[in-house]
Order: C-alpha cells, then structure tokens, then sequence
C-alpha cells in the first residue's frame, strides 16, 4: 500500500461487527488528506477493508446481470460462481478533488488483485457493473487517470421491443456527481454509440458537469447533437443527460 499511496498507517483494530461475519480493516492515507472547513483542520482519507462474507446473490436481479457485457456470454455462468465476498471502500475522502478521490479506488482495486490471487472479479455496486479479474487487467484506457472508469462507468444496451430502436444509457457517474448519459436511437451500429458515449463520460469525468440544456456534442455522424436534462428512461431513477442523435433518433422527439 505504501508503494501505491505513500504515507499509510494501519488504524486501530476495530472489533467485529455484529452483523458481519468477517473483520473491518483501516488504513490511513496520509499524503492525500481531507480537508474540513468547519473544523478548520486536515484529515488523512482512508481505505477499509471488509469480511470475508457469502455474498448476497439478491444484488442481482435479471437485469443488472445482463448487462454484465464484460463476462460476454457466460455472464449468468460468471455470476453464479460468485460466493464469497470482500468489501473495499474509502472514507473521509469526499473533500478530495474527483479524480483523486476515485484513482485512489482504482488503484485499491488493482492491489486487491495483487494480494487475493482467488478474487476472481471485482463489482462495483454503483455502477452495477462486474469486471472479471483479466478485464480488470486490461484496461481500456491510454490515460491512467481514467481507470477508475473500467469498473466506475457502466455502458448499458436494451433492445426496444417490438421496434428497431436502441437505448444507450450510462450508469455510474450519478453517484459521484455528475449526470449520466443516455441515448435513444436507431439505425447506428452499437459498437459506436458505446465508444461515444465512453468518450463523453470521460470528457465529463475530467472536466465536471460542463454541458448544459441546449448544449450541443458533436455525433458519430459528426454533426451537432444537442443535450437536455430529462429523467431516465429505464431505472434506476436520475436525471440524465439525454443526448438526441439527428436524423438517428428514436421516439417521438
């Protein structure tokens, strides 16, 4: 951990807790501290590390496990391997500046790899997403300062039934303070609206929330595509940045 944070000291042992069969672990980070105004003081972030605990398959519902893309075909298989589990989180980290905040995720998940050679994947409850061990590995980002982004952005696909319209949507920027992204369309090949919807994500993840109403993005078919607020149109509930596609749009825009 010193490797990867530098300064870390290891917090007090804490007891069990009561509703948990494993163990709590704490480490102080005391190069990337948290700054508290009202206090008027500093405070060194932290990484917790819980269980072992079987782990609970309610999570899952039908959907979020279809959208497990990462695991491809055998994502129903991959799932029902999953029976135990280790919990890892940060805390005293929200004053941190967003992509310090969650690289430190990033890299914490990397070394969980490292020190567990049986964790055969990560998921990430906010993104509802699963990254099998060798996905983890094998980033799909030239920036390093976007790999929070592999397991902390989810790019979900749903076929609209009896049409030839596609829904994009993202899922995972929400919960950290930025607005998700969707796109309802037709005649575009999948692959693209993925990537774009990728790319924009990462513009937003670097830049913060810097597209407005009536802001327009340029398309994959590189003409102007606005933006507008609305709510989601598939769960779970949040306004999100729909993106219209131009002549590609679906619905009844």
């Amino acid at each position: 951990m010193r490797e990867k944070f530098g300064g870390v000291e290891p917090m007090a042992e804490e007891p069990k807790m009561p509703s948990r069969s494993g163990d709590l672990l704490g480490f102080a980070l005391l190069d990337h501290p948290g700054r508290y105004e009202k206090e008027n003081r500093h405070v060194p972030s932290q990484l917790v590390l819980m269980g072992p605990d079987a782990f609970d398959r309610s999570l899952w519902d039908e959907q979020i496990v279809a959208q497990f893309w990462d695991c491809r075909a055998q994502r129903q298989a991959f799932a029902e391997q999953c029976r135990c589990s280790i919990m890892c989180s940060n805390m005293m980290a929200a004053s941190l500046p967003r992509q310090e905040q969650y690289q430190l995720i990033a890299d914490y998940a990397g070394l969980i790899l490292d020190l567990f050679p049986a964790c055969i994947g990560i998921y990430w409850p906010h993104s509802q997403k699963l990254m099998p061990r060798e996905r983890m590995r094998d980033t799909g980002w030239n920036d390093p300062a976007l790999r929070f982004l592999d397991g902390g952005l989810n790019v979900r696909f749903f076929k609209i039934s009896g049409t030839d319209e596609m829904l994009f949507d993202t899922l995972g920027l929400t919960a950290i303070g930025l607005p998700d992204l969707q796109c309802h369309c037709k005649g575009l090949d999948p692959d693209d609206v993925v990537l774009f919807l990728r790319n924009l994500a990462a513009y937003l993840y670097q830049r913060g929330d810097v597209i407005q109403d009536g802001n327009t993005v340029e398309g994959i078919d590189h003409g102007k595509w606005p933006c507008r607020r609305e709510d989601a149109m598939v769960g779970p509930a949040r306004t999100v940045l729909d993106i219209c596609p131009g002549k590609f749009a679906g619905g009844g825009r």
